[in-house]
């Protein structure tokens, strides 16, 4: 993809990062009364899964690590069978068994989530090259990432089979500086993701992952030359994260170093980018709120999984 995204996709990219981030505030309202697990949120890096998944064909398939709301909302996973998972209702997607971190629904190509760091990376390898050499297809598989996966043994053996077994693979990492709390000096040997990929012999591109526009595009033409070669390619998307590690895991980054990152948020660039106002702002916030509110009320209403009931 070539030149400026349509604004109108930009539009509806917009509404759909509200929509997640308002989906998050109340997910850890509840883990904040105890109602909700212990959830990694997404807030600064939606615009990664939400324009990687608008880039990519439906037919596409994505694997993701622990941090997974965003990315199941940006792969079509309906809302409220997505919520009931959380929260760990028969309703959800996985029978609520599986959770923020184990989650699946291959009806839309979210194939896959995580909890063990970088585990995602060779299991996504044996996807794509399933993909190309079985069932002789020309899909993508996308697997996104952190940086600190890099340093995990399971990144390199993933890389080396997708490289080795010329299998379509896109390996998208959210580089966001931050192993929990552990800064890169501690795990990062080189200063950037795209120069450990080389060493692997993969290509790679660095971008600024809070500009959705450049992520769309990014993406499109990043995954045009895998579904052309066979071979894998990496994008490192430079992001914030303004959250918490988890919910069990509090920020130890002091207030100001998080207020100057959240001068970065994607929802505020991509609303200057489109001309919102404040006011169009403050509507979009709202809808979203009340379509979570619904979607949330109803999954706290909803039974626990047959098997949490007999115990």
């Amino acid at each position: 993809m070539s030149g400026p995204v349509d604004t109108g996709l930009l539009d509806r990219l917009h509404l759909r990062m509200q929509l997640v981030r308002s989906l998050e505030e109340a997910l850890q309202r509840l883990c904040d009364a105890g109602e909700a697990g212990d959830l990694h949120l997404n807030r600064g890096q939606e615009a990664v899964s939400i324009g990687a998944c608008a880039a990519l064909r439906p037919s596409d398939l994505i694997v993701v690590h622990h941090r997974t709301i965003s990315h199941a909302v940006a792969k079509g996973v309906p809302l409220y069978p997505l919520v009931a998972e959380l929260l760990g209702r028969a309703d959800g997607i996985c029978g609520g068994m599986g959770g923020e971190m184990h989650m699946s629904l291959p009806a839309v190509g979210f194939m896959f989530s995580f909890q063990i760091v970088a585990t995602c990376v060779p299991v996504a390898a044996g996807l794509a090259w399933a993909a190309r050499h079985h069932r002789r297809t020309d899909d993508v598989v996308a697997v996104f990432h952190g940086d600190a996966a890099t340093s995990n043994g399971q990144w390199h053996e993933g890389a080396s089979l997708a490289v080795l077994m010329r299998s379509p693979l896109l390996m998208i990492c959210e580089n966001n500086g931050l192993a929990g709390n552990v800064r890169p000096r501690f795990y990062m040997p080189t200063e950037t993701v795209a120069q450990r990929a080389a060493g692997m012999g993969i290509e790679a591109e660095r971008i600024d992952g809070t500009h959705i526009e450049a992520v769309v595009r990014a993406v499109a033409e990043a995954a045009a030359r895998v579904r052309e070669t066979s071979l894998p390619f990496l994008l490192e998307c430079d992001v914030p994260r303004l959250s918490w590690h988890k919910q069990g895991q509090r920020d130890a980054r002091p207030p100001e170093e998080v207020a100057r990152l959240a001068l970065r948020c994607p929802l505020l660039r991509l609303a200057s980018l489109l001309g919102l106002g404040e006011e169009e702002r403050t509507l979009r916030r709202e809808a979203a709120e009340r379509e979570v509110a619904e979607v949330v009320g109803r999954a706290r209403l909803a039974p626990p999984p047959d098997r949490v009931r007999q115990a």
